[in-house]
């Protein structure tokens, strides 16, 4: 079996040591080898130039990536990574914010969006210093194919992380015509779809998942839920075309995602 590959970006920048540590930990979990890949926009230098800027890469690189491979390209950040992550073969390929002007601009749409949608594998994009593994996750879910799928690739990733699994429903009629009966109805189908949901998924460890259903709008619903418990990740859907606006959890709680502190793990939903 083939050892798999950890594909992480750097742009040289001060906050490049965080995904740096965190692909370095998770490649460290999986018994995966390190790329490190630094892509440089535009066309490319003379060869002076080009070793200067690789050895600037191998000099920025913690001690626990010493023996990691570095890969030096030029062209536009999202397609290069995306196709060297199919070359690769990488299981996730990491980054983090600070070249794309801030957590605001990563989730209104730019680079890191455009590698989401382009990009075959999950994209975890790291925030926070990788002090230890992660140990809780967050996934909303809708209960669709794009949900099921991230939900799978982040028990791939991170087997040995507590999952709690949320989705946020609603009665119908609540407004005009409240019933009780409804209410009760409304509540049990999402408890079923949610059993369902989890079955698909078929956790490996069954007891480290909680699944949750709690009426209201997503964005409330999982505001409440960081505000009891901040996870270390936090696992979304997304549709390849559309990117952040088709997420799983919807275009309203991109709002709520820009604030997060919290890591996060997005997961392009793929055909098949």
């Amino acid at each position: 079996m083939p050892v798999p590959t950890v594909l992480v970006a750097t742009d040289l920048t001060a906050r490049s040591d965080r995904p740096l540590d965190r692909a370095a930990l998770l490649a460290q979990q999986l018994g995966a080898g390190v790329t490190v890949a630094h892509v440089v926009e535009g066309p490319g230098f003379d060869r002076e130039q080009d070793e200067e800027i690789m050895r600037a890469v191998r000099a920025s690189l913690p001690p626990s990536l010493a023996e990691a491979a570095i890969v030096f390209d030029h062209g536009a950040a999202p397609h290069v990574l995306a196709e060297l992550a199919v070359s690769e073969e990488a299981a996730v390929i990491v980054t983090g914010t600070g070249r794309y002007n801030g957590l605001s601009d990563f989730f209104l749409g730019t680079a890191v969006d455009h590698l989401v949608r382009h990009a075959e594998q999950p994209v975890l994009v790291v925030k926070r210093r990788a002090g230890a593994p992660y140990r809780s996750i967050l996934l909303a879910t809708d209960y669709s194919d794009g949900a099921l799928q991230a939900f799978q690739a982040a028990l791939q990733l991170f087997p040995e992380a507590r999952f709690e699994v949320v989705n946020a429903y609603s009665v119908p009629f609540e407004t005009r015509m409240p019933s009780d009966e409804v209410a009760e109805a409304a509540r049990a189908e999402a408890e079923a779809e949610m059993t369902a949901f989890v079955e698909r998924a078929a956790p490996p460890r069954p007891d480290a998942v909680r699944a949750l259903v709690a009426k209201g709008d997503v964005e409330t619903v999982m505001e409440q839920r960081l505000a009891k418990d901040m996870p270390d990740l936090v696992v979304i859907g997304s549709h390849g075309r559309s990117g952040w606006v088709q997420a799983t959890l919807g275009g309203k709680a991109s709002t709520l995602l820009k604030r997060l502190p919290s890591d996060v793990l997005v997961v392009r939903q793929t055909r098949g």
